[in-house]
């Protein structure tokens, strides 16, 4: 989810990296998950361990922690940066939330409007604007396996935005700089592996173990943030072929044996952030230029579930399961592209502008 400026790059390079194809590819693997759910059926996954959309949304957060970092390091102003980050997620979202409120939610519900509008599940689900997901409005998708879920895929949104948070207080104790880079990199390799193993073989006090983990999947995407924020302590970006190539055999070597030993969440975290990261760094032809048109990724994460909703409601009795997918792909295209172009790009353009030295030689990597 994201947009990418770049300095000191040569005119005409400016799609350089796949992270734009990246992001567009788990933006499509979250709808497609979400497809199979609506609908009903098991959403197809890896070996039971993360669903396809499970597997999107880490590929988010692993992307976003990376860049994230990254800009943070080429403007280290809790202004600005917090300014940066607003100005990315919540234009799209305040859209995304009134247009499921005012619109879509008065066209759907069985209630008369003046029912509908001092409903409390109306008031309640505004709070999406602030970052407080609360899904439901006072209405019934008909068909639909989840029939009063309007929009399920904001629960992420306030996460993303806590990691962004903790980034930022990190960053402003100096605690991602110097010699302390490499204390970071070894607090965050000890606390996900820590964390994941405990997970998965559970703590022997039963009142503890609930206490720990009633946020798992909160806590479980933080651990994927903060490993691409990791990779950006350790300049990722900055190593050759061969030192990447090496990494990357420690990484899968490690995740084979977490697998073996059934520690499949660990597993996921060893392999997944770091290849999703080395594949977006590599400047792969025709990839690279998923974003010529727009980065309609975020467009497609926030869209894409009230679209299914009204598709299945509408004509999931007249349509089979592929033929409605491709209709919402395209329905969720088209309200992306209109995201991105009229509210996503113009909101952009208002981001501060950095206060750097007279010269800078740095790749920045401003995400979403």
């Amino acid at each position: 989810m994201g947009q990418i400026a770049k300095k000191s790059l040569p005119p005409g390079s400016e799609h350089s990296n796949n992270f734009d194809f990246l992001r567009l590819a788990a933006a499509l693997s979250v709808l497609v998950s979400h497809q199979y759910a609506l609908w009903g059926l098991p959403e197809p996954g890896l070996a039971g361990a993360r669903s396809l959309g499970g597997l999107g949304l880490l590929t988010f957060f692993s992307i976003s922690g990376f860049l994230v970092a990254q800009s943070w390091a080429s403007d280290p102003h809790i202004g600005r940066f917090t300014t940066r980050r607003l100005l990315r997620l919540w234009p799209g979202l305040a859209i995304a939330v009134l247009a499921c409120a005012l619109i879509l939610g008065p066209v759907v519900t069985h209630l008369s409007m003046r029912d509908y509008f001092v409903d409390p599940l109306f008031t309640r689900y505004l709070k999406n604007l602030y970052f407080a997901f609360r899904d439901g409005l006072p209405l019934r998708f008909e068909g639909s396996a989840l029939p009063q879920a309007v929009n399920g895929s904001l629960w992420s949104l306030p996460l993303e935005f806590k990691c962004y948070v903790a980034l930022a207080l990190l960053g402003s104790a100096g605690l991602l700089y110097g010699r302390w880079q490499r204390i970071a990199v070894m607090a965050i390799l000890v606390t996900s592996i820590t964390y994941l193993v405990l997970r998965t073989y559970g703590l022997p006090w039963p009142q503890l173990h609930s206490w720990v983990f009633q946020q798992t999947s909160a806590l479980e995407f933080g651990l994927f943030f903060f490993a691409g924020v990791m990779f950006h302590c350790i300049r990722l970006d900055s190593l050759n072929r061969r030192a990447r190539g090496t990494l990357l055999a420690v990484a899968w070597l490690l995740a084979a044996a977490a697998w073996w030993t059934n520690l499949q969440p660990l597993a996921i975290w060893f392999a997944l952030p770091l290849t999703v990261l080395l594949i977006g760094l590599a400047g792969t032809p025709g990839l690279r230029r998923a974003g010529r048109f727009g980065d309609f990724s975020y467009g497609i994460y926030i869209y894409a579930f009230p679209v299914q909703q009204t598709v299945v409601w509408l004509y999931k009795e007249r349509l089979d399961w592929s033929t409605a997918l491709l209709l919402v792909i395209v329905v969720t295209l088209v309200l992306a592209a209109a995201s991105w172009q009229l509210i996503e790009k113009q909101a952009l353009k208002l981001k501060p502008r950095a206060k750097p030295p007279a010269v800078r030689q740095t790749t920045v990597i401003e995400p979403a």
